[in-house]
C-alpha cells in the first residue's frame, strides 16, 4: 500500500515537471556520485541502493559509479562538487545534514553556497536518535544528563558532534563527541566498546545495522527530531524537554536540513536541461516499484521530496532570522561545548 501511494504521488508530480532538453544525453558516459560519508555509513548505503535506478531513467542510461569523500564530516565532497566537479551532468553528490547547514552554522566561511546548488530531490526524512550500546550504563535520557557519555562522530562540525553540543545546551545532557570516525567505523567503535554510542539518523541505523534495533543491542535514548518515527513513540522527544521558547526555535532551525535528508545535488551552473533531466529521472526512480521493494528489504525507509520542495526548504534556511541562527551557532560551537 505504501509503495503504491509513493508511486502515485510522484507520478502526479512528474506531470508538472518541464520536459528535459531533447539533445541532452549521457549515453556512453559515466556519472560519478560523490558521497559525503564513508563506506558502510547511512549516506553511502542509500546512495548505492538508489544509483542503479537513477541510471535507469537518465537519458542514455549511463553507468553510475560511487566515490566516497567523508572528510570534514562530509564537507569535502560538497566543496568538491561546488568548486571542481564538471558541470556537464556527469557529477552529482549526496550528503547528510551537516554540510547543508555548515555555511550558516560553521565556525569559518564555507567554500560553497547552498543557495547556488541545483537540487534534484531527497530520499528520506532524517530523524536523529541518540543511542547507547546495550552493555553501557546509559538506559534513559536522565542517565545522559547525570554523567558523561562518549559518542562517535566523523568530525568536530559533523552532525553527531553538533547534535551532542546542542543537546548539552538545550536539555542539559553531558555528551562528549570523539571525532575521527567515518560512518562505518563509528558503528564498529560502538560495537567494540570504544565509545558509548552516537547520535545519528534512525534511517542510517535501519539501513546499516537493522539487527541492532531489532535485537535491542542499541538502546534508543531520545529523538532529536520534530516528531518520533512511527513505531517508536515510546522513545522520548528532546523537543518536549526544552523549556525556553528561543531554544526551541534554535532546535527547529537546526532540524530543518533533516527534512530533506540524503539529497541529490548537482553543481552550480548546471543547465536547466540537465537539471530537468535529473529531476525527471529522480522522480521516476523513487516511484519505481523495484526500488521501493529493494529499499524496504535493505531497511531504508523512503520519504522522498521533489527537487522543487527541497529548494523551498533551502530557501527557508537562508531566510531564517539572524538571531535564531546565532543562538543555534553558539549552542553547537565545539570550543564552547568542550568548556561546558
Amino acid at each position: 500500500m505504501r509503495e503504491r501511494f509513493v508511486a502515485a504521488c510522484f507520478a502526479l508530480a512528474l506531470l508538472s515537471l518541464p520536459a528535459a532538453g531533447a539533445d541532452f544525453t549521457l549515453k556512453g558516459k559515466t556519472v560519478t556520485i560523490y558521497i559525503a560519508g564513508g563506506a558502510g555509513g547511512g549516506v553511502d548505503a542509500y546512495a548505492r541502493t538508489f544509483a542503479p535506478y537513477l541510471a535507469r531513467y537518465l537519458p542514455g542510461e549511463p553507468t553510475i559509479i560511487s566515490a566516497n569523500m567523508p572528510g570534514g564530516g562530509g564537507a569535502q565532497a560538497v566543496q568538491y562538487l561546488y568548486n571542481i566537479a564538471p558541470r556537464d551532468g556527469t557529477a552529482i553528490g549526496t550528503t547528510n545534514a551537516g554540510p547543508v547547514s555548515e555555511p550558516q552554522l560553521g565556525g569559518m566561511k564555507a567554500n560553497y553556497d547552498i543557495g547556488k546548488f541545483r537540487w534534484v530531490g531527497s530520499l528520506a526524512k532524517g530523524n536523529t536518535v541518540c543511542a547507547a550500546w546495550h552493555t553501557t550504563s546509559f538506559k534513559t535520557i536522565e542517565d545522559v544528563r547525570a554523567r558523561e557519555m562518549i559518542i562517535a562522530s566523523t568530525g568536530a562540525t559533523s552532525a553527531p558532534a553538533r547534535t551532542a553540543w546542542l543537546m548539552n545546551t538545550v536539555i542539559g545532557t553531558k555528551m562528549k563527541p570523539v571525532s575521527g570516525y567515518t560512518g562505518g567505523t563509528a558503528l564498529l567503535a560502538i560495537e567494540r566498546g570504544e565509545v558509548d554510542g552516537t547520535c545519528t539518523t534512525l534511517n542510517s541505523l535501519l539501513s546499516t545495522r537493522p539487527q541492532w534495533i531489532r535485537d535491542g543491542q542499541l538502546r534508543l535514548l531520545f529523538f532529536v527530531a520534530m516528531k518520533q518515527d512511527k513505531g517508536y513513540e515510546q522513545v522520548p522527544l528532546a523537543l518536549n524537554e526544552i523549556k525556553s521558547a528561543d531554544d526551541r526555535l534554535a532546535l527547529e532551525f537546526y532540524l530543518l536540513p533533516y527534512e530533506f535528508n540524503n539529497p541529490l545535488i548537482l553543481p552550480p551552473d548546471v543547465s536547466d536541461d540537465i537539471l530537468n533531466a535529473y529531476r525527471q529521472a529522480f522522480e521516476r526512480a523513487v516511484a519505481d516499484r523495484e526500488y521501493l521493494i529493494e529499499a524496504e528489504k535493505r531497511g531504508q525507509p523512503v520519504g522522498a521530496e521533489s527537487g522543487r520542495r527541497v529548494s523551498e526548504y533551502v530557501e527557508r534556511m537562508l531566510t531564517m532570522p539572524q538571531s535564531i541562527i546565532d543562538r543555534t551557532k553558539s549552542a553547537i560551537d565545539p570550543v564552547k561545548g568542550e568548556r561546558r
